[in-house]
């Protein structure tokens, strides 16, 4: 019996809570204020519909499935049991799931993402998912830059009023009515032939910018001051 009620409640979470998530980021598409900071070769990229791979924090998870880049990806699910609810919930804005991770299905996960960026489609990996630690990068996002020639472009979002959860990913949830902000990097390329230590160098590089962009973000969420700005009132302040 026990393992009855165990099915019926896992039943019930697979087919309602990805509704209830597509809902959540549906109104806080529509009642946040959205703004875009950074590299303008995200745009470039997609609008030529070239191939790359999109990376960015578990926690920021949610509300990157409002990004206007979001289109013609797939989306790398863990197999883990949250995996299914995340490839449920993407699902219905229309992006399709390569199922695997660093600690599961790895190897057919990178094949499957091989495969996909060959066929023009862009690929969005979460580094530090899907059980941490976090904002730290595995080492299959760089193996897969390094495989397929496409450049690695890294996404922050942050926003000026939220709840932030006290799961491992601190998983952020905006408050309606606040201001969003995502923040794109510049390109990040991983060479073909490189060694191991090299290797290991590129994943502490791009380690430590999607922590810079995350702070960067951050800090403009809670002062209204981008770093341009803030360097042109030091001059001032100087001069």
């Amino acid at each position: 019996m026990d393992s009855f009620w165990k099915r019926l409640r896992y039943n019930l979470t697979i087919y309602f809570l990805p509704l209830v998530g597509y809902v959540v980021v549906k109104f806080l598409a529509l009642t946040m204020r959205l703004e875009e900071k950074g590299s303008d070769a995200i745009a470039s990229y997609d609008r030529e519909g070239k191939p790359f791979i999109c990376t960015f924090w578990h926690g920021h998870l949610l509300m990157m499935l409002a990004s206007p880049y979001r289109k013609n990806a797939r989306v790398m699910v863990s197999r883990h049991r949250d995996g299914e609810l995340i490839s449920r919930i993407v699902g219905l804005f229309g992006l399709e799931s390569v199922r695997g991770s660093t600690t599961r299905g790895g190897v057919q996960a990178l094949r499957d993402s091989i495969r996909v960026i060959k066929q023009g489609y862009k690929v969005v990996i979460t580094p530090d998912g899907p059980r941490g630690p976090r904002f730290k990068v595995q080492p299959g996002v760089i193996e897969l830059a390094r495989v397929t020639g496409v450049p690695i472009i890294p996404v922050a979002f942050s926003c000026t009023k939220k709840r932030i959860f006290s799961s491992w990913d601190r998983f952020i949830l905006p408050y309606p009515f606040s201001r969003g902000v995502f923040f794109y990097g510049e390109p990040f390329r991983v060479p073909l032939e490189i060694t191991r230590e090299v290797l290991e160098s590129k994943r502490q590089a791009l380690e430590t910018l999607m922590c810079q962009m995350t702070r960067e973000v951050e800090s403009y969420c809670e002062t209204g001051v981008w770093r341009d700005e803030r360097s042109r009132q030091d001059l001032r302040s100087k001069g």
